[in-house]
């Protein structure tokens, strides 16, 4: 059966879908991936096969990432006007070519990124079954959660629905999350966002089977010091001023710091921690005693597979959903780091290094992620037949 990924060209909308795609080749399925901007290097690295079927001709003005990303994300019009750039503008252009090359590819059965609503409604108009597998926690969301994605999304559920129903389609949503009629995953366990709304499947967390195409050499780390891991995501990595202030934290509980920093780690001022542009995070996660992050999707997947108890500073978006189920689970702690002092944080890192109850309820959380979401998502995609 020839199985098709239909993804968003960013690294927390593709990492997470490395697993299941490389079980579902394991299985004998065809496993094709596309998406609108070039991933073909890392998905040849992971042995999958990309099509570029759908990259545009030119690249667009869009904002994705660096010190021009923090910038608008700061800025709370621009970033509602960028959200609603991101889920709903451009459909008519991108619904044709979606469904063209499907029908070029005589794909069986769809996975889609549940943000990429042209993609869910190519499918149907394809007659294929879909399956909607999360990268966040969306699908999960409690309905009394708020954030200012969520207001967004509520200001936009008009349109939406108004766009989708254009096409003779409307579907359930949650959050940003288009919900698929066929099958729904997120990559989770009940132990850290209960049990889930009717529709969804806790499938665990996903990790790649074998190379995920885009691994860097691990650096050595000190025995004889806690590790001390910051990262904000390859998108809004670029926060300098928050960096010095953990290294300093760092220095004061001792710990070695290592970070993963984008353009700024060629900077001297980093000189006694270990900067990385683009960091082996697993492989660091499995060695850090606490991870200091902005709440992405994945990063709390791995660092609650790997029973790092966490500081998280969510800086927009879903990082805020994250960072409520982090905190409810006792697995780690919410600061504003723009605001936090550095002894502040000092007090926080030395929190979660010491606490009993934090290390409880993280060797909890990392029991039930042992078990394989890459397989367990690819078992369900596969039965998936069309109607």
């Amino acid at each position: 059966m020839k199985i098709a990924f239909v993804l968003i060209p960013e690294k927390g909308h593709v990492n997470p879908y490395i697993g299941p795609a490389q079980a579902l080749a394991d299985l004998g399925h065809e496993v094709v991936v596309a998406a609108p901007g070039d991933i073909g290097e890392q998905m040849a690295r992971a042995g999958l096969e990309f099509r570029g079927d759908l990259i545009p001709p030119a690249a667009g003005d869009r904002v994705t990432r660096g010190h021009e990303l923090v910038e608008l994300i700061q800025d709370a019009g621009r970033l509602d006007g960028w959200i609603e750039q991101l889920l709903l503008e451009g459909l008519d252009q991108q619904i044709p070519l979606i469904r063209d090359w499907l029908e070029r590819e005589r794909a069986a059965v769809v996975v889609i990124d549940p943000l990429y609503y042209a993609a869910a409604i190519a499918a149907q108009q394809c007659g294929l079954p879909w399956a909607s597998v999360s990268n966040s926690l969306n699908p999960v969301l409690p309905a009394d959660l708020d954030s200012a994605l969520l207001r967004t999304v509520r200001r936009l559920a008009a349109r939406r629905a108004e766009l989708f129903c254009g096409y003779g389609f409307a579907p359930a949503f949650n959050g940003c999350d288009v919900l698929s009629p066929y099958l729904t995953i997120a990559f989770a366990t009940e132990a850290l966002v209960g049990a889930p709304p009717a529709g969804v499947i806790l499938a665990g967390p996903s990790f790649p089977l074998r190379d995920r195409g885009d691994e860097v050499a691990l650096r050595p780390l000190p025995e004889d010091r806690p590790v001390v891991y910051a990262s904000f995501g390859s998108q809004i990595y670029h926060w300098p001023e928050l960096f010095e202030k953990l290294l300093e934290a760092g220095r004061r509980v001792d710990a070695h710091l290592v970070f993963s920093m984008g353009d700024l780690a060629d900077d001297v001022r980093w000189a006694g921690a270990t900067a990385y542009h683009y960091a082996p995070q697993l492989a660091i996660l499995r060695r850090a005693s606490v991870f200091v992050t902005h709440g992405g999707a994945n990063s709390v997947m791995e660092a609650a597979a790997c029973g790092v108890p966490m500081l998280l500073s969510p800086m927009c978006n879903d990082q805020f959903h994250q960072a409520c189920f982090v905190e409810r689970a006792g697995i780690g702690c919410v600061e504003n780091l723009v605001h936090a002092t550095v002894d502040r944080i000092a007090g926080r890192l030395r929190y979660l290094l010491s606490d009993a109850g934090v290390r409880t309820a993280t060797a909890r959380i990392a029991e039930s992620y042992r078990t394989d979401g890459a397989r367990n998502s690819a078992a369900l995609i596969a039965r998936l037949r069309a109607p």
